[in-house]
């Protein structure tokens, strides 16, 4: 078992204020009874995770049953006994501790550590720093850390391997608190029972610690009694009426903040714990459970906790509700709460000031945002994280962080970023994304007004010169399609005037389809013929006649006359609407005749094989025969349809083409536009490298805005406009400067164009 600490001599004992009253996590769950996780801990793994030690035992540790001395009626149980009379706690450090006037059951794990004490029992003081004034009889428990602090709410965290004695006492107590090394020197308290209610104790005598629970939200107080020893002191000048605070020797409290605050080292065991309000430097006052890392005085001040004292190595913290009081020298004073925050004081050394202490804050600010000093334009939008330091010299650099909305005539523009509050002054950062760009903005804000500033995004000089000469793109894209319309139009005048290609194609193709006529009319005898001779062979006959020949010409007739037609009107010099109506047919026609396809009857009369064809012998049958031939490939058709839909054009080509180099004389050249935009994007280099951004001025009284661009360094005033346009801002711009604007140019070489 660990050795019992003595108090020192000159160092307090750690004392803490806690705010709200213990109570159960469940309703009606009161905070003594059984802990299953020292009864059974295998029976309950969900509550007593990695407890179910299924291994050889190992030696006992913490309290055993050697260690406990029952005296009085004791009635041995099946696990331990029941004890009527006092049970003494011999410690390591040779000083017992005696439950008096107890009322116990206690009983015993397996390898003889103390598993459960339930009962009633006078409260021994775990340390000789403080002592009852009269014997205080209460109920009591024993419980490890784990199950405390997953089953009861204590406002603290103990330590889950540590085991703890809990005594709930209705009556109201009178302490006697040493004060300073004198040993008789003490300090009368008294702590009153909640109505309705009962105090918590919380003791663990291995360490030593207590740690006493009252509830409620306000600190007791009144004058302060006399501090030079003896008993003179009135305990009803140092009263707690509604109060949590504990000390630990072993230093056995960890503070963990809630909202870690990036960057410091805030978590630390403490010494000390007190609920209630504490005030950091008169800038920040925060509620909640304060953990200190230094000893308990019995002269602490229960309205005001921290004391100004502080060493090096000093460490405290606090997670609650956090309000701050701002005084800035060129804005306002104004104050906002975090409603969950954590803050932690490091006090550190330093060679200019000897010690200086800092708190360090994080944590949400309250959605209610009526504390907003809404005369500025810019306002937040949303929940705001707030971070920062306050020094003890009064000193503090405060910030949120999150989304805003800035207000500007142009409309509103959302931004990421923060405000920063310093003595000194209150200002801005943050980043407003418009389409694809980022774009950086700042502000300063002062009393009378706010100025904004709008920083370029990186890639602000992509695109911009092709944005300021569009105009001029535009125009060689004019002048580029009126050339290709007269390249066009020349060629259309030659195709369709002289039918250039045509001409040389024609011949070809009439000759290729001729060949797949007669290619057709070969195949269709082919055909027929077999279709004969297998209807003779089959019937034993032979063939009198048949009009074979006679259906194949017919079938080919047309497609024959077609190549006629084409080429009577093809070899026709002599144009007019005629002759041009007639070759479109002709194309037309020969185009639509590009296949044969066909089936037709053939008559067979035939007669015997041995009497001939004599009219005796002689009968007739029918039979079907299919040519299927492609005349005109799907190329050569839609060559000839091509001709046929522009031979219409021939006597408007002329006229075309004239008209489309009247448009092309009245245009600028390409090289006289290229050059121009070459001038043009010379110029705008030049100004873009001198924009350094825009912003706005906002006069609170006034509520006048006044916009301006900074251009090489210097701030031009300018009309109202979107600072984060990337497009307005360079055409307010170029308005500053001379040249860099092509419309000018440009008209004078249309003009130039059109008298030439």
């Amino acid at each position: 078992m660990k050795a019992m600490r003595r108090p020192f001599h000159g160092i307090a004992v750690l004392l803490i204020l806690v705010l709200a009253i213990s109570c159960s996590k469940g309703d009606n769950i009161e905070p003594i009874g059984a802990d299953p996780c020292k009864e059974n801990p295998c029976g309950n793994p969900q509550q007593c995770p990695n407890q179910c030690d299924e291994e050889e035992p190992t030696d006992p540790s913490g309290i055993t049953e050697d260690d406990l001395e029952p005296e009085g009626d004791v009635t041995e149980t099946e696990n331990g006994y029941l004890v009527e009379g006092s049970l003494t706690m011999n410690m390591d450090s040779g000083e017992p501790i005696v439950f008096a006037e107890a009322d116990l059951d206690v009983q015993f794990n397996d390898d003889g550590t103390l598993k459960s004490m339930s009962g009633t029992t006078e409260i021994p003081a775990p340390t000789n720093y403080f002592e009852f004034e009269t014997p205080v009889q209460a109920d009591i428990g024993f419980f490890t850390g784990k199950f405390l602090n997953e089953n009861r709410d204590f406002e603290i965290q103990l330590v889950d391997e540590r085991s703890y004695f809990v005594f709930a006492i209705s009556a109201s107590l009178e302490l006697k608190l040493g004060v300073n090394d004198d040993p008789d020197a003490h300090k009368p308290l008294s702590i009153e029972a909640p109505v309705g209610g009962h105090i918590t104790f919380i003791a663990d005598y291995t360490d030593p610690m207590f740690f006493f629970s009252l509830g409620g939200d306000a600190l007791g107080g009144g004058d302060e009694g006399d501090n030079n020893g003896g008993s003179d002191g009135d305990s009803s000048h140092n009263k707690l009426s509604s109060v949590s605070f504990g000390a630990s020797f072993g230093s056995n409290f960890m503070y963990v903040p809630t909202n870690p605050v990036d960057g410091n080292v805030v978590t630390f065991q403490a010494s000390q714990v007190t609920g209630g309000t504490v005030s950091f430097f008169k800038v920040l006052e925060a509620s909640g459970m304060y953990y200190q890392n230094r000893g308990f005085s019995a002269d602490i001040n229960f309205d005001e906790p921290m004391e100004s004292d502080f060493g090096v190595n000093y460490r405290s913290g606090i997670n609650g509700q956090l309000d701050l009081s701002l005084d800035i020298t060129s804005f306002i004073s104004f104050g906002f709460p975090i409603g969950s925050g954590s803050a932690a004081v490091v006090a550190e050394a330093s060679t200019n000031d000897g010690v200086v202490a800092k708190a360090f804050i994080n944590g949400l600010v309250d959605p209610d945002l009526s504390w907003w000093p809404n005369f500025i334009p810019l306002m937040p939008d949303g929940h705001l994280n707030a971070y920062g330091f306050v020094e003890q010299t009064g000193n503090f650099d405060i910030g949120m962080s999150g989304s805003f909305e800035i207000q500007m005539p142009t409309g509103d523009q959302s931004m990421e970023g923060s405000v920063r509050a310093t003595p000194e002054a209150f200002t801005m950062e943050g980043e407003v994304v418009s389409g694809d760009d980022v774009w950086g903005a700042s502000a300063v804000f002062t009393e009378s007004e706010t100025k904004c500033i709008a920083t370029t995004p990186d890639n602000f000089t992509d695109g911009i010169s092709e944005t300021v000469t569009e105009q001029i793109d535009a125009a060689i894209a004019t002048t580029e399609q009126a050339i290709q319309d007269l390249q066009d139009a020349e060629d259309q005048y030659e195709l369709e005037l002289s039918l250039r290609g045509l001409r040389a194609a024609l011949p070809g193709i009439i000759d290729q389809a001729q060949d797949a006529i007669d290619d057709a009319v070969a195949a269709g005898l082919a055909s027929g013929r077999s279709t004969i001779n297998s209807y003779l062979s089959d019937y034993n006959r032979i063939l009198c006649s048949d009009n074979l020949s006679g259906q194949i010409d017919a079938i080919v007739r047309g497609h024959r006359n077609a190549l006629t037609r084409l080429k009577n009107a093809v070899n026709e010099t002599n144009d007019n609407a005629t002759t041009r109506t007639e070759l479109e047919g002709a194309l037309r026609d020969l185009a639509g005749l590009d296949r044969i396809n066909r089936t037709f009857s053939v008559t067979i009369i035939h007669g015997h094989k041995t009497f001939g064809c004599g009219d005796l012998w002689k009968m007739t049958a029918t039979r079907s025969v299919t040519i299927n031939e492609t005349i005109l490939t799907s190329g050569q058709k839609a060559q000839l349809l091509e001709a046929a839909d522009n031979v219409k054009y021939i006597e408007e080509a002329d006229g075309i083409r004239i008209e489309a180099q009247d448009i092309v004389d009245q245009l600028p050249t390409v090289e006289e536009l290229e050059s121009l935009r070459d001038n043009v994007e010379a110029c705008v280099e030049e100004l873009t490298n001198g924009i350094g951004g825009a912003g706005f001025v906002y006069n609170h009284d006034t509520e006048v805005f006044t916009h301006f661009v900074i251009i090489n360094g210097e701030e031009k005033e300018v009309g109202s406009f979107n600072i984060f346009s990337k497009n307005e801002l360079i055409e307010t711009s170029r308005a500053e400067l001379e040249g860099c604007d092509p419309n000018d140019a440009l008209n004078k070489l249309v003009e130039d164009a059109k008298s030439r």
